[in-house]
C-alpha cells in the first residue's frame, strides 16, 4: 500500500479519536434538543411512533418547533445497540464528522488533482475545532453538511460518469431531511454548481437529468410541503427580517434632522432597506473576523465553541493569509471559482438570522475555509526552513485547543449544557412515589424531556398523555406542564414554601438557601453543583 494511502488512514484514525473519545462526557451534558432526538429515536424503536403518537413521521414536532427527522432515524440503530444514552445519541453526528474528513479528501482531489493538497485538506478537517465541536454533539447540521459534501462529490464525479448524477441529487435532497436550514445552505451550493457547470450539465443525457430532478423532488417533497403547512415558525423567529426597527426609533432619527418619512434623506440614510443592508453586511464581516475565527469563537453562544478559543486554531491565521495569496495567484478556473463563491456565500444562512454570529448556521463555511487553509499549509510544508519552525507552533496551538476543549469546557461551560438535569432525574426517580406532588422549575431547557430520556420512560405510556402547551408567541417553543405526579411550573418560593409534603426542584434564585434552611420546615435532599464546583445548579428541597 502506498504511503499516501497510509497517511489517509492515519488521518481518519485521528479524526475518529478526536470525535469518539469521551463522547458521552464531552460536552458534559445533553441539551434538550439532543435528549429529544434520542427519546424520539427510542420511541420509534419501541413503538414505531414519535413521542406524540405519530407513526413514522418525516417531520417531528419538538417543543412546538418542527424538525426534519433524518437524525432521529439515524439514531434508532445506535440506541438499539448501545441503549438510550449520551453516546448513542451523539454517535451519528460523530460518524458523520469522520466521513466528512474523507469526503474533503475526495472533493479536493477532484477539484485540484493534487493528492498532497487533498491529504493536507483532510488533515485540517480532522483537527479543526469548528468541525470537532459539531461532531461531538447531536447536531443535525453536521449530518446535513456531510450529506451536502457527498452531493458535491458525486456531482463533480458525474462529469466522469453521468449515471452518478442521480446519486448526487439523492444526497443533496437528503440534507433537507436532516436539517431545517439546509433549504438555504444546500440551495446556495446547488446554485453555485449549476451556474459554474451549466454548459456541461446540459450535455448530459435527458434521462439522467430527469431522474435526478424527480429523485430530488420526491425526497424533498415532505419538507417543501411543510413550507405551506405553517411548520416553519422557528425560522420566522430567527430571521433578521422579523425584527425591523420600531417606527418610533426611525422617527426619532428623522426628527433630529428635521426630516420626514418618504423624503429624499429618508431613502438615502434612514430607510429600512438600508438598515437591513447594514445589518447583513455587518453580520457577514463578523463571520470572517479574527474574533470569531481565531480568538473567541461564537461569543453569543457558548455551546458552539470552547472558551478563549476561536472556531479555528490560532495558527490558522497564518495559514489563511498564505492560502488566500496562493489561491489568488492560481489561474481562475471553475474549480477555484467554486471555492471562492462557496466561501463568500456559505455564511448566508447565519448572516440572514437575528444573531451577530452563529457557528451552527455558518457551519458550511468550514469546508471552503479548510481548503483555503490547505493551500496555506501546503506552501509552508514546501519551504524546508520555515516548515521546521511552523510545525512545533502548530502542534502547540492544537494542544492548547485540546486542553481548552477536553479539560476546561466540561467544567467552565457545564451550565450552558443544561448540566444538572440528569442528576435531578437520578435523585427524584427513586423517591418519586414518596410524594403526591413534585414541582420542577419550568424553563426553556424543557425539563420534561430529561425525565423521559434519563428515566427511559415507556413511550407507549407517554404517548397517551403527551400534551404540549403551545406558546402564546407565534412560532416560539411550547412546554409540557405535567408528567405523572411531576409538575413543571414556575416556582415562587414565597408561595410554594407553604405547600407541605411537596418536593421542589429549582435553582438558588427560586429556592433561596437563606429561606429554606430551617430543618423543622424543610429537608434538603441534595444540592447539584455545576462541574466548576463553585455554583449550585439546582436544589432539591422537601417541604415537610
Amino acid at each position: 500500500m502506498k504511503i499516501k494511502n497510509w497517511l489517509l488512514i492515519g488521518i481518519l484514525v485521528l479524526a475518529a479519536a478526536l470525535r469518539l473519545v469521551n463522547l458521552s462526557s464531552v460536552p458534559p451534558h445533553l441539551t434538550q434538543d439532543e435528549a429529544s432526538l434520542g427519546y424520539n429515536a427510542y420511541s420509534i424503536l419501541k413503538t414505531g411512533k414519535d413521542e406524540y403518537g405519530q407513526f413514522l413521521p418525516v417531520i417531528f414536532k419538538s417543543f412546538g418547533d418542527y424538525k426534519p427527522g433524518l437524525y432521529v432515524y439515524l439514531t434508532v440503530p445506535s440506541v438499539a445497540i448501545f441503549g438510550l444514552n449520551e453516546f448513542a445519541v451523539r454517535l451519528p453526528s460523530a460518524l458523520a464528522g469522520i466521513i466528512s474528513v474523507y469526503l474533503v479528501f475526495l472533493i479536493s482531489n477532484l477539484l485540484f488533482k493534487e493528492k498532497k493538497l487533498s491529504l493536507i485538506g483532510s488533515f485540517i478537517m480532522a483537527v479543526t475545532p469548528w468541525a470537532i465541536y459539531f461532531s461531538r454533539s447531536a447536531w443535525e447540521v453536521n449530518v446535513s453538511l456531510t450529506l451536502a459534501l457527498a452531493g458535491i462529490y458525486f456531482f463533480l464525479k458525474s462529469f466522469e460518469k453521468e449515471k452518478l448524477l442521480p446519486l448526487s441529487a439523492l444526497f443533496f435532497a437528503s440534507t433537507l431531511l436532516a436539517y431545517q436550514g439546509a433549504k438555504l445552505s444546500t440551495g446556495i451550493v446547488l446554485l453555485i454548481l449549476v451556474f459554474l457547470y451549466f454548459k456541461k450539465l446540459i450535455r448530459f443525457e435527458k434521462k439522467n437529468l430527469g431522474l435526478s430532478l424527480i429523485l430530488g423532488l420526491i425526497i424533498s417533497f415532505p419538507i417543501l410541503l411543510s413550507l405551506f403547512r405553517g411548520q416553519t415558525g422557528r425560522l420566522t423567529i430567527f430571521s433578521l427580517f422579523s425584527y425591523p426597527r420600531p417606527k418610533e426609533q426611525t422617527q426619532a432619527f428623522l426628527d433630529q434632522g428635521g426630516e420626514k418619512f418618504g423624503g429624499l434623506s429618508y431613502y438615502l440614510f434612514h430607510s429600512e432597506t438600508l438598515n437591513f443592508a447594514r445589518a447583513i453586511s455587518g453580520r457577514w464581516f463578523n463571520h470572517f473576523s479574527g474574533r470569531f475565527l481565531f480568538f473567541e469563537g461564537d461569543w453569543p453562544n457558548p455551546r458552539h465553541s470552547a472558551s478563549y478559543q476561536g472556531m479555528l486554531l490560532l495558527t490558522d491565521l497564518i495559514l489563511l493569509v498564505i492560502g488566500f495569496v496562493a489561491l489568488v495567484r492560481r489561474r481562475l478556473t471553475k474549480e477555484t471559482a467554486f471555492l471562492w463563491l462557496w466561501l463568500v456565500f456559505s455564511s448566508l444562512p447565519a448572516v440572514l438570522s437575528r444573531d451577530q454570529v452563529h457557528a451552527v448556521r455558518a457551519l458550511n463555511m468550514v469546508v471552503p475555509m479548510v481548503l483555503l487553509l490547505a493551500f496555506g499549509l501546503e506552501k509552508i510544508l514546501s519551504k524546508k526552513n520555515f516548515k521546521f519552525l511552523f510545525i512545533p507552533v502548530y502542534v502547540l496551538a492544537f494542544v492548547y485547543f485540546l486542553d481548552s476543549y477536553f479539560v476546561h469546557v466540561p467544567k467552565h461551560n457545564s451550565k450552558y449544557w443544561e448540566y444538572g438535569y440528569k442528576q435531578i432525574v437520578e435523585t427524584v426517580t427513586p423517591i418519586q412515589k414518596n410524594y403526591r406532588t413534585i414541582k420542577v422549575q419550568q424553563s426553556f431547557a424543557q425539563p420534561y424531556i430529561f425525565f423521559l430520556f434519563y428515566g427511559k420512560y415507556d413511550p407507549a405510556k407517554y404517548q397517551k398523555q403527551a400534551n404540549l402547551v403551545e406558546s402564546e408567541y407565534k412560532g416560539d417553543v411550547g412546554y409540557v406542564t405535567k408528567l405523572d405526579n411531576i409538575e413543571f411550573a414556575p416556582i415562587d418560593w414565597s408561595v410554594n414554601r407553604g405547600e407541605h409534603g411537596t418536593l421542589f426542584v429549582a435553582d438558588t434564585i427560586r429556592i433561596p438557601p437563606e429561606d429554606s434552611k430551617d430543618e423543622n420546615l424543610f429537608k434538603v435532599i441534595t444540592e447539584i453543583k455545576y462541574l466548576d464546583g463553585l455554583n449550585t445548579a439546582f436544589r432539591v428541597i422537601e417541604v415537610k
